[in-house]
């Protein structure tokens, strides 16, 4: 057994897997967990799979060391790194947009290898939506766009990279824990509702709309914002697995 060797399950699955459905595949819609990918347990543990506790154990540390970074390394006054780290929030929603829409959504590339890390990276999700362990981004793919953005940040915006980076961060984690309660909680403000039912709809209904978690902004901007005002089923169970089409808002 090699290190990153998958289980046959995955492989099983990677040969069916057609691109993005509409609504999860029907031999998959009542599990509310999938399968395990790794063939190696300790690389399945704790690098292919993540508790939703576990993002803020890595990153919100590194929040605190690129404020301090700002504040006391380069100098920046307090209103400053205020704002940028705001302005780094509100560019994660867009990140999070584009990464969702125009890279995890693209069709499957007719190349094993390629068409390996389409499914590893979102295709799973949608064929097992409710996987408490898959829900917010694990180590094997949080950590190589952190890095990534690291090497864009500082090099472009110098002095103020700390404070953007730290706001950056800050938002991914919002759309980590946005993403987990929208598939796991019930909730019960106004908010809440709205955000679930926006989220079952990109997995239960309309695969090609409502790519934000975080926030429905991206969407109306680029017009995949979808809805109807025939929503007639409030229904918000615990398991999204157990929601079924027959819960999708506007679903007949």
């Amino acid at each position: 057994m090699g290190l990153l060797d998958r289980t046959q399950e995955w492989h099983d699955a990677l040969d069916a897997w057609q691109g993005i459905p509409d609504k999860p595949p029907a031999e998959y819609r009542t599990r509310s967990r999938g399968f395990q990918v790794m063939e190696n347990d300790f690389i399945e543990r704790w690098f292919a799979t993540s508790h939703w506790v576990m993002p803020g154990v890595w990153f919100i540390p590194v929040i605190t060391l690129c404020l301090w970074l700002s504040h006391s390394v380069e100098g920046l006054e307090l209103w400053l790194s205020s704002v940028l780290f705001v302005v780094g929030m509100l560019a994660w929603t867009l990140v999070e947009y584009v990464l969702h829409r125009w890279l995890f959504h693209l069709p499957p590339v007719n190349i094993r290898w390629i068409k390996e890390i389409q499914y590893t990276m979102h295709g799973y999700h949608h064929d097992f939506p409710d996987d408490p362990g898959r829900l917010v981004a694990p180590p094997v793919l949080s950590w190589p766009i952190a890095a990534v953005l690291v090497a864009l940040y500082w090099p472009v915006f110098g002095a103020w990279a700390p404070a953007l980076f730290a706001g950056t961060v800050a938002g991914y984690l919002g759309y980590d824990w946005v993403h987990y309660y929208t598939h796991h909680a019930v909730p019960k403000n106004r908010l809440g509702k709205f955000m679930r039912k926006f989220h079952i709809e990109h997995h239960f209904r309309i695969a090609g709309s409502q790519f934000g978690l975080s926030s429905p902004v991206w969407d109306y901007f680029f017009g995949t914002f979808w809805t109807t005002r025939a929503f007639k089923h409030n229904r918000h169970p615990k398991s999204m697995a157990k929601v079924g089409p027959e819960a999708t808002p506007g679903a007949k």
